[in-house]
């Protein structure tokens, strides 16, 4: 079946629980944690497989070329891409959706969806959409609910009222965000409650109607942040608009607020994989409840999650209920049930090595992404890879030379003016100076090491004359 129904798709979030995987210039979204494609992409997947209008994708600015770059990998067009200079949580985000779609013509329901939770029957919510559509198309916000399968102390509830004649639907009596474990219990005890999914379903002059009313600072700002503009494929808001916009969830600025929600609790294998704990609830695991790659060892252990990099082995012996997860610069290991206090962990981390909370090894870049592997006084080794038909900047360094080797692929080289193709094996010198460039007019991917040396081996060592993403 066919639905005149416009996705919106927020893949704004940081996800810091799930540090050292998820860090905020690669955050969890973006990373394949539970299968092939990120969560990004199984999101897309799942609303490219139902019939759905191509969807309006909302991410931070800083991670728009990992957004495009993954919608391409699936061959997936997006409607647009909207991009904040920085996140003012769900309210305002999903607002910047509604202003652009209304500006599109658009003004039939959109469905509202994080872009790093995990479902893997969202078939039944597609069944169950003609009641939501109902509702929405009469100018109500739908908010879908999960029914709790445990006294989860993490989640917000939605208390269900009456049941909304002709439809699965009921109308909301209360929000509860996060109770404790007591009430948790007695929710669960209950069939009223259900745990808040995070996923809407509401025209965009209905939800922008109930922002005006209850959180009018917020719908001015957007207001004057709808003055959108293209830039290479995506779309921007006006960021001095954006900056001074208050930041609020959509839970706090209208659903616990509005006496036009209705809710639909639905029996989703959901999970909103906010934290190692929850990560682990939806891996494959052993009989002795393990998750643990390929290249792990376990023993006489249970109950662990186990993560690591290829080519590196964590072997557990005599260990229960640890989350080991270990990167290219870190390695976390904790106790399961202390993992609610990795905020605190997270704190300590950022007065000594607050880098490594937000950049991985592997940096991505619009053209491709590089990885350091190995660096000392005087020297660093990158390993560095092209994707196709993509071209770094044209550009030269002061206090840098650098060495390129090619291992795959094929390279399109300039260097102060003369041109050169190199295949595998070969390689070439750039000495401190000299314009240079670098392309990949293939159809495969370009890998190459770059061997820098120099005194000073810094990013900012950059001067680009040419670069077609727009970065001086």
């Amino acid at each position: 079946m066919t639905y005149s129904i416009t996705p919106v798709v927020l893949a704004g979030g940081i996800g810091s629980r799930l540090w050292p995987l998820s860090r905020s210039a690669m955050p969890k979204q973006f990373l394949p944690l539970l299968g092939d494609e990120s969560l990004l992409q199984s999101t897309l997947i799942r609303v490219a497989n139902n019939g759905f209008n191509p969807p309006i994708l909302v991410c931070n600015e800083q991670h728009r070329f990992i957004a495009s770059s993954q919608c391409e990998q699936l061959q997936v067009q997006p409607k647009a891409i909207l991009l904040e200079p920085e996140g003012r949580n769900t309210a305002p985000a999903i607002a910047l959706a509604a202003q652009f779609a209304l500006q599109h013509g658009i003004n039939t329901p959109l469905l509202v969806m994080p872009a790093d939770h995990h479902i893997s029957n969202f078939e039944l919510l597609v069944e169950q959409l003609p009641d939501a559509l109902k509702l929405a198309e009469q100018g109500k916000l739908i908010t879908f609910s999960i029914k709790p399968d445990s006294a989860h102390c993490g989640y917000g509830y939605i208390k269900q009222g009456a049941k909304i004649a002709g439809t699965n639907c009921y109308e909301v009596d209360e929000f509860k965000e996060k109770p404790s474990s007591l009430l948790a219990q007695q929710y669960l005890a209950c069939a009223q409650y259900s745990w808040n999914s995070g996923m809407f379903l509401f025209t965009p002059s209905a939800y922008l109607a109930e922002l005006e009313r209850f959180a009018p600072k917020i719908a001015s700002c957007i207001v004057q942040a709808a003055n959108f503009t293209g830039d290479l494929g995506f779309t921007r808001a006006d960021s001095d608009a954006l900056k001074n916009c208050p930041s609020d969830s959509i839970d706090y600025a209208i659903l616990e607020r509005s006496a036009n929600v209705a809710v639909l609790p639905l029996a989703l294998d959901w999970n909103d994989v906010g934290g190692f704990n929850a990560l682990w609830q939806s891996a494959d695991k052993d009989e002795q409840g393990n998750n643990a790659s390929t290249d792990d060892v376990v023993s006489n252990s249970s109950n662990n999650l186990l993560s690591s990099e290829d080519g590196h082995t964590i072997a557990a012996l005599g260990v229960s209920d640890l989350a080991i997860i270990h990167t290219h610069d870190a390695t976390l290991v904790a106790d399961r049930n202390q993992l609610g206090l990795l905020p605190e962990l997270l704190k300590l981390l950022a007065v000594k090595h607050g880098d490594k909370l937000i950049h991985h090894q592997a940096v991505y870049r619009p053209w491709g992404s590089y990885r350091v592997l190995v660096a000392g006084t005087g020297f660093k080794v990158k390993k560095i890879i092209v994707t196709p038909g993509a071209k770094l900047s044209t550009q030269r360094h002061q206090h840098r030379a650098e060495h390129w080797v090619v291992v795959s692929g094929i390279a399109d080289v300039g260097i102060d003016g003369k041109s050169c193709v190199l295949t595998a094996d070969q390689s070439c010198y750039i000495a401190a100076g000299q314009i240079h460039s670098l392309a990949n007019t293939q159809s495969e991917p370009l890998t190459l090491i770059e061997v820098q040396t120099g005194a000073i081996l810094d990013e900012n060592d950059i001067e680009r004359f040419e670069d077609v993403y727009g970065r001086y």
